[in-house]
């Protein structure tokens, strides 16, 4: 697991490289190579995991000399894949001399055989050709700038921030981020600075100096998918049991030891009884708890569970008290605003984890392959009770109180008969006239990004499974996992996630969405399986995720200092968004009308966007 950092016609130093020296402590390098008129500048920091030695060094040439590659990321079948490539003289038992190898024999298409994450860059020396690639799932993120004859290129903005200062606040992404609180790819709130899609193959021409589409390994993935009515319970059953089993398995590869998140919920829990059976050590777990009221804090139950699963097991309580600055921080770290608050609990969890492990398994991914949103369920009895949703929407001034925000919202939603605009509408953050008061003449009415992955889904298959599918390649890629990424990457060390192992989401894809959803049980199937690992106590105890007190913090001690931040002198937002409208809001909490707490967690995200812009690092 690393960071990579590369140019075309746009040199850079070790200034620039140290930026993401947090992605890899262990060591870094920058080549650079020139031709004809043209340099080409490849930077790396490792975090070494597979293969200690200097055999793993990056950037790396492969065996031949004509391909150089920098690589972020981990191959979990690389040495299946080694075993196509006899004739090489491999000098380690790095992934990295595994994959630059082969794509050199197999040609650039070969990498929708890679079974992992990953960001990167590969050169073909001899036909001047440069090629960036994403992972299936977006795990590991890869930022570019292109723009006539210069491309750079980097695991994180602020490297292309610094070599390309003055860029500005993205306006139709800013529009599309108040509607579903983060940017689908390719958009950031950067303009000029686009994200590879997941799955994206993109190929750079130094002859040409074009930029193009090489392929999208997800389009014939998704295009495919098709539900397989024929098989019974337990055959899902038995067959989602071995796929996690071999993904968990597959993922503890290393010359490291390998930890999990431990909450106190089903999915990591899984994963950690999994991977304890595949450690030659007592698994050490991590969880965060938060002071306030009870229903946030979960580390007794997570404690609990590490006591039945036998971890060495490590927590840490959070309060108010330094919200405020490491949210400054985790937005400076993420880069790109969210409105998911829990970045603050990754950070704070990952930095607990940093001291004892390098690896650390998490449960992100399950909730949208085995269907395990409230807003699943919502769906899937949203014909049987159309009718009385109209009805309500008639009298949805009888539900106008903040406090029913979530109805509200379902009402707004359900009774839309489009399915993109329907499932954009349950993204949605800022309703239409809520953006209109906030952005004034800023306001744009737009298709937001989603629609790219949802035309890819066939048509024969039901909204439900749209749902999970789109879910699946969009806001858990940008969304969950990118903060994922940057929060534990931000303190060294690297996030895995077996449940989007390629061939266990391949499988979980054929389910019908009734042994998903089955009498009202979310990740039915999944539970199912989970008995064979965990006792009852752990399936079935309700689970409170990163779920953090924000909303009392909001409404009480922390409201003066948000209203200070969004509205100060100092502050940049009210050059985008309208500053009345900003104080209304933050008044709304304190006066106990608003209870969406996402609503000023966006606002205070872009303000620290910002920021960061204006610092050009």
């Amino acid at each position: 697991m690393c960071g990579i950092l590369g140019s075309v016609n746009k040199t850079f130093e070790n200034d620039t490289l140290e930026l993401i020296s947090h992605r890899g402590p262990d060591d870094s390098d920058i080549v650079k190579l020139v031709h004809q008129n043209n340099t080409i500048s490849l930077g790396h920091v490792r975090l070494a995991i597979q293969d200690l030695s200097e055999a793993g060094h990056q950037p790396m040439y492969s065996a031949s000399k004509k391909y150089i590659i920098i690589f972020n990321g981990e191959i979990y079948n690389h040495l299946e894949l080694r075993e196509e490539l006899k004739e090489i003289e491999f000098r380690g038992h790095s992934d990295t001399e595994t994959i630059v190898n082969y794509i050199e024999k197999f040609g650039i298409d070969s990498i929708r055989k890679f079974n992992g994450i990953f960001g990167l860059a590969i050169f073909d020396i001899e036909h001047q050709k440069l090629y960036l690639a994403r992972d299936r799932f977006g795990v590991k993120p890869l930022y570019y700038y292109h723009n006539d004859k210069e491309l750079i290129f980097s695991s994180e903005m602020k490297p292309i921030l610094k070599l390309v200062p003055n860029l500005k606040l993205d306006i139709d992404a800013l529009n599309e981020y108040l509607v579903l609180r983060y940017n689908p790819s390719p958009k950031t709130m950067v303009q000029n600075i686009k994200k590879v899609y997941p799955g994206e193959i993109l190929e750079y021409s130094l002859n040409q100096y074009t930029l193009n589409r090489v392929t999208n390994i997800n389009e014939k993935l998704i295009s495919s998918i098709k539900i397989d009515e024929s098989k019974s319970e337990a055959y899902w059953v038995d067959a989602v049991s071995d796929a996690l089993e071999s993904a968990v398995e597959r993922q503890m590869i290393g010359d490291v030891e390998v930890g999990s998140f431990l909450s106190g919920g089903i999915d990591s829990a899984l994963i950690t009884a999994i991977a304890s059976k595949y450690s030659k050590h007592k698994i050490k777990t991590y969880c965060i708890g938060f002071n306030g009221s009870a229903k946030f804090n979960e580390a007794n139950d997570a404690k609990r569970s590490a006591e039945i699963l036998g971890t060495q097991h490590y927590d840490i309580i959070a309060n108010s008290n330094e919200y405020m600055k490491i949210l400054e921080k985790s937005t400076y770290i993420n880069e790109e605003p969210n409105g998911t608050e829990n970045t603050f609990a990754q950070y704070e969890v990952s930095r607990l984890g940093a001291k004892y492990t390098k690896v650390i398994l998490a449960g992100q991914g399950a909730d949208e392959i085995f269907m395990g949103y409230g807003k699943y369920s919502a769906e899937l009895k949203r014909e049987k009770y159309l009718l009385l949703i109209q009805l309500a929407k008639q009298f949805k001034f009888l539900f106008s109180s903040p406090k029913y925000h979530k109805l509200q919202r379902a009402i707004y939603s359900l009774t839309e008969q489009d399915p993109l605009k329907r499932f954009e509408k349950i993204y949605t953050v800022y309703q239409e006239e809520e953006r209109q008061r906030l952005l004034k003449s800023r306001f744009i009415n737009q298709e937001t990004g989603v629609s790219y992955f949802y035309n890819l889904i066939p048509n024969e298959l039901n909204a439900l499974d749209k749902m999970s599918i789109l879910d699946t390649y969009t806001s858990l890629s940008d969304e969950l996992l990118m903060y994922g990424d940057k929060m534990t990457m931000a303190t060294s060390i690297e996030m895995r996630v077996p449940f989007l192992d390629n061939d266990l989401v391949s499988l979980v894809q054929k389910i019908p969405h009734h042994y998903k959803i089955k009498n009202g049980i979310h990740k039915y199937i999944l539970k199912e399986v989970a008995k064979k690992y965990l006792p009852d106590e752990i399936i079935n105890r309700p689970k409170k995720g990163f779920d953090m007190p924000s909303l009392e913090w909001f409404q009480n001690e922390l409201n003066g200092d948000i209203m200070e931040l969004l509205t100060s002198k100092e502050s940049l937002i009210a050059n985008y968004v309208d500053k009345k409208e900003i104080e209304q809001i933050v008044l709304n909490y304190k006066n106990r009308m608003e209870f969406d707490v996402r609503k000023i967690y966006l606002l205070m995200s872009i303000e620290h966007l910002l920021q960061l812009l204006k610092k050009s690092i």
